[in-house]
């Protein structure tokens, strides 16, 4: 397999762009929700409604 090495200029101009976009608590958020959508396995029977509300119960937000 090839070493594979990510350009430089690239991962400059990500490191740029991060520290210009500030993610808002909403997207934050969004992203949680998102990422134990992802976790989850094939088999799981959890939608994302229901996610959302349990993390919303778990951080005392008010649930959408």
């Amino acid at each position: 397999m090839p070493d594979l090495k990510t350009q430089e200029s690239l991962l400059k101009s990500l490191r740029i762009a991060a520290a210009r976009s500030k993610l808002t608590p909403e997207e934050l958020y969004k992203q949680r929700v998102s990422f134990i959508m992802g976790s989850l396995s094939d088999s799981s029977t959890l939608t994302r409604a229901q996610v959302t509300k349990a993390l919303a119960d778990i951080e005392g937000r008010k649930s959408a």
